[in-house]
């Protein structure tokens, strides 16, 4: 019986904390706006993170082309090549009595 008195002694001499309907809500408010917060800008990065790799598979495509286009450049300016395609259009080599000098004043 002695606990049982103990118990309602401390019961009620304990005091009644009265947290406000309104601090509630704006406490869930701010936790929600939080959480929000955390879901957009994740989406952002994983957006960021998605366009980085296009860019950077953009660039190596990109770095691909450039090497096949300086590739093929190389051989069209190879000097066989190009006497050939000269000579493909009607064109033939100087003779020492076609080539003059200019002077220009």
């Amino acid at each position: 019986m002695a606990i049982c008195l103990e118990y309602q002694s401390v019961y009620s001499s304990r005091k009644e904390s009265s947290v406000s309907l309104k601090f509630h809500l704006i406490a869930s408010f701010l936790l929600l706006a939080a959480l929000v917060m955390r879901v957009t800008v994740k989406i952002q990065s994983t957006r960021t993170g998605y366009d980085l790799a296009r860019a950077q598979r953009e660039s190596v495509d990109l770095d691909m082309e450039r090497r096949e286009l300086e590739l093929r450049r190389s051989i069209l300016l190879r000097s066989d090549n190009l006497e050939k395609a000269a000579r493909g259009l009607g064109l033939v080599p100087l003779n020492s009595e076609q080539a003059r000098k200019l002077k220009v004043e």
